[in-house]
């Protein structure tokens, strides 16, 4: 079962209502706004980061915000984060960088995410490809991911 899969049969499972859109391969938050006609706050920008102490979490923030280091660190219990190789990236989620779902649930990382991201209606993310994006409501992702809220 690829990774698509195991998000539909968890959202299947968890009863939560998404819609799939498929358009040109996107490797970026803006180009999936524009492919999407939404805004950039409303795509989900999924970054497997990797800590001084050489754990990987998962950074889930609004597609139109920058990582903020120092905070990353902090909320995460830690000096220092930094971008996982795109080599771990693959073997820890099971896909490329740049369309890495919010799903902690699906692998063993810890989820940290930006509240401001369940103040929207709906958002979008990638399922582990880059020519398919998936919209929920934004607090049923909250409530998938399980995060600490950073």
């Amino acid at each position: 079962m690829n990774l698509e899969d195991k998000i539909r049969t968890v959202l299947d499972e968890q009863k939560i209502s998404y819609e799939v859109f498929e358009h040109e391969p996107v490797y970026t938050n803006p180009t999936m706004a524009k492919a999407l006609n939404v805004s950039e706050s409303e795509t989900v920008k999924s970054l497997v980061l990797k800590t001084k102490e050489g754990r990987m979490i998962v950074l889930v923030l609004p597609g139109n915000k920058k990582v903020d280091w120092k905070h990353a660190a902090a909320g995460a219990k830690t000096k220092k984060v930094s971008f996982a190789k795109p080599e771990e990236v693959s073997q820890a989620v099971g896909c490329e960088v740049g369309c890495v779902p919010p799903f902690g649930h699906l692998t063993a990382l810890p989820i940290y995410m930006d509240p401001d991201l369940v103040k929207k209606n709906f958002v979008y993310f990638n399922p582990g490809a880059h020519d398919k994006s998936f919209k929920i409501k934004a607090w049923d992702l909250k409530k998938l991911c399980n995060p600490s809220l950073i």
